[in-house]
């Protein structure tokens, strides 16, 4: 039977089911079928307008207004279409724009509404292993004292199952609770997402990005990110202010690799401002078979426990080398702020065999030339070619002249830059 022949309420219940995915292709098929997609455009565009891309803020209309993970749960409750409009999640100021209000304003538990029934009818909470009264009673707290909420912010993300791009809240954290909670959501999206029909949450997603701060008190640990990237599309990550270090208690990030393996689908990486080692990146890049442009910019964190600031800038480039070496084609590493020294010593370039594009600082030039030179290796490194504007050293590659860094630098490379936040000595250095 064509679709045309079926009864208006039979088209009218199918258009609500193509709400927001097929809609419009369907209102596209006939005037008939558009005729009766007619009364629904109205309400896709406001919705597709105000729930494609979620930032937390207030809003002129208050039906619109998302202060908090808690805000848009209960929208999504209230109305579940919502949850299938968001392409982009926002919500680094989460609970930024709260104030106080009593908590017989929230619903309680044995109210039956719309909001507890999704906490008690909640498969992933249930697969957690966690209790919802006891999960939902944290919320309550949280939103009585008008703080930000880990459980609320983890929650939401049980919701998602279109959303493409998501932007942790700055304050995002670690909690056994909400770890196993985001653990379930990640476990259920890498069973299911080749289902045609699939709808897990977070299925689609293919950008990831953490919202901390530059500032050197701030910092995200980067086995906070691990779960999610082990989700079967993701192809960016952009990780602002990371930690890892062996050296400084902070949390492991090979734990995850124990349940699934982390960052097979990523292609580019971009941490700035970050302070990791060359044991974690080694073991971030373990299984990153994919990955064609990664940017590193290092900057010395403030932390809680013992903490050496010197960066081992040489065994670094070499972790990299050896976990990507194969299909790596650009590749960035600067220096932001160190309060400590970089350690002197070689690095081993020659492994990379799809470099196209290469920059580093000017120091890793520095420390390799000394090390050269401790070796009593005879090598000229010519300098003649390079020009240094702006606080960047370019060079190109001539046929009759020795190229900087030469017996290390894949012959692959099409364009090297060395960075530098001055010429200070580095010249003389290098020379």
């Amino acid at each position: 039977m064509a679709l045309t022949h079926l009864s208006v309420e039979l088209l009218e219940h199918i258009v609500r089911h193509a709400l927001p995915e097929g809609f419009e292709s369907l209102a596209l098929t006939c005037r008939k079928i558009y005729a009766i997609c007619l009364p629904f455009i109205q309400r896709h565009n406001a919705l597709r307008s105000h729930f494609q891309h979620v930032i937390f803020y207030e809003k002129r209309d208050p039906s619109y207004t998302i202060r908090s993970a808690f805000d848009l749960i209960a929208r999504i409750a209230t109305e579940p279409v919502v949850a299938r409009y968001i392409r982009y999640l926002e919500s680094k100021v989460d609970s930024s724009f709260l104030y106080h209000r009593p908590r017989h304003l929230y619903p309680d538990v044995k109210c039956g509404d719309a909001v507890i029934k999704s906490f008690a009818e909640s498969p992933y909470l249930k697969q957690a292993g966690l209790d919802w009264q006891e999960y939902y009673d944290v919320i309550e707290k949280d939103l009585e004292a008008a703080r930000y909420s880990q459980y609320a912010a983890a929650f939401l993300l049980t919701l998602l199952p279109n959303v493409e791009r998501i932007a942790l809240p700055k304050k995002w954290k670690s909690v056994s609770p909400t770890d196993k909670l985001i653990d379930a959501v990640i476990h259920k999206a890498r069973q299911s997402y080749q289902l045609p029909s699939d709808t897990s949450s977070l299925t689609r997603l293919t950008e990831f990005e953490d919202s901390v701060p530059l500032n050197a008190h701030q910092r995200f640990e980067l086995a906070w990110a691990s779960p999610f990237l082990a989700l079967p599309r993701v192809r960016s990550f952009w990780g602002p202010s990371c930690v890892a270090r062996q050296d400084s208690g902070h949390q492991s990030i090979d734990k995850f690799q124990l349940t699934y393996p982390f960052g097979e689908s990523l292609e580019t990486v971009d941490f700035v401002s970050c302070d990791i080692d060359h044991a974690s990146i080694a073991i971030f890049l373990k299984h990153t078979t994919r990955l064609r442009k990664l940017t590193y910019s290092h900057s010395s964190k403030d932390s809680e426990g013992p903490h050496n600031e010197d960066w081992d800038i040489c065994n670094f480039v070499t972790a990299i080398e050896h976990a990507v070496g194969a299909h790596l084609e650009k590749l960035s590493i600067s220096i932001r702020e160190l309060r400590g020294s970089l350690t002197p010593g070689r690095a081993s370039l020659r492994g990379f065999q799809q470099l196209r594009k290469l920059e580093l600082p000017v120091e890793f030039a520095v420390c390799n030339a000394i090390a050269d030179a401790a070796a009593d290796r005879n090598i000229i490194l010519s300098l003649e070619s390079l020009s240094i504007e702006d606080g960047s050293t370019s060079h190109s590659t001539s046929d009759n002249e020795q190229p900087i860094l030469g017996h290390l630098i894949p012959t692959s490379v099409r364009q090297l830059s060395l960075l530098s936040s001055g010429t200070q000595d580095h010249t003389k250095a290098l020379e």
